[in-house]
């Protein structure tokens, strides 16, 4: 598990070494100081959101001051609320909530890391596993490890109605919205009772117009990343990482659009998509 200090460290070495690192803090400083104005004022309506960019931030001291000044701003924020931040030292310094879901990796290794499971039902063993360590108290799962339409198949009532709702991390965030709303609907849940967490690639434009869509039809939540704790004059790095295998064995994400996946076996992609195309296309729903 090895993903967040590293990219982490990647990120603010990379730009500390870089010749204009204190230009390009300025200049974070004054794109933070523009957002808290367009949240106070009203420009943007997001309602509640974290800060979710400690793999791709700056620098520590970037991502420190942009916790610091949206708590400390908070009260002021026209129709939006800052609720916390996934990085739990930065949480504890600056006293606000510490804010997370599941990640991929959990329910690859959960689902995949074992040789006698049928990776299409990576999600069920994920999800089995986590209700039996959380019991209610389990939070928001995460929907597209391999992929949405397969996680529905065992998202079924009773971890719908024990998780307080869904993460979306990949695809058309609207028709994932519909598609989840529609879901929590068929299962007699009212979905005002259910969050829908976006987190894909945000800025506050973008939430805002997910959330206006959204609002009205179930409770909404952002969590933002490198726009809050990496947006300056210079275009941050795309890098990620993910695990390729445990225990051995083969595992891949493979999301909900092209370009998300990640594994170095291709064979096992295949068998993997041989696998859960078998079991959407077979397999009973509603057993």
């Amino acid at each position: 598990m090895y993903e967040i200090p590293v990219l982490a460290i990647v990120n603010e070495v990379y730009f500390r070494m870089a010749d204009s690192y204190d230009k390009l803090f300025e200049s974070f400083k004054k794109r933070l100081d523009n957002k808290i104005k367009g949240l106070v004022d009203g420009t943007y309506s997001i309602g509640a959101f974290s800060e979710f960019g400690l793999r791709r931030r700056l620098s520590e001291e970037a991502e420190d001051l942009a916790v610091r000044l949206l708590k400390e701003n908070n009260s002021k924020f026209a129709s939006s609320s800052f609720v916390g931040t996934s990085n739990v030292y930065l949480a504890k310094k600056n006293g606000v909530k510490p804010v997370g879901t599941m990640a991929h990796e959990w329910i690859m290794c959960t689902g995949q890391g074992n040789h006698k499971h049928n990776p299409a039902y990576s999600n069920w063993y994920a999800l089995d596993a986590w209700v039996k360590e959380y019991g209610i108290l389990n939070g928001t799962a995460l929907t597209d490890t391999i992929t949405t339409d397969c996680f529905l198949r065992d998202f079924l009532l009773t971890y719908a109605t024990l998780f307080s709702g869904v993460r979306h991390d990949s695809g058309d965030p609207y028709e994932w919205g519909d598609k989840m709303i529609a879901h929590y609907k068929k299962l007699g849940i009212d979905p005002h009772s259910k969050t829908l967490l976006f987190s894909d690639s945000l800025d506050f434009e973008r939430a805002t117009k997910i959330y206006n869509y959204f609002k009205g039809k179930a409770r909404v939540a952002f969590g933002i990343g490198t726009f809050i704790a990496n947006d300056t004059d210079d275009e941050p790095l795309n890098i990620v990482m993910k695990v390729t295998k445990c225990n051995g064995q083969d595992v891949a994400k493979i999301s909900d659009i092209d370009g998300k996946g990640m594994c170095k076996n291709a064979a096992y992609v295949e068998y993997l998509n041989r696998c859960i195309r078998w079991r959407m296309e077979n397999e009973h729903i509603g057993r």
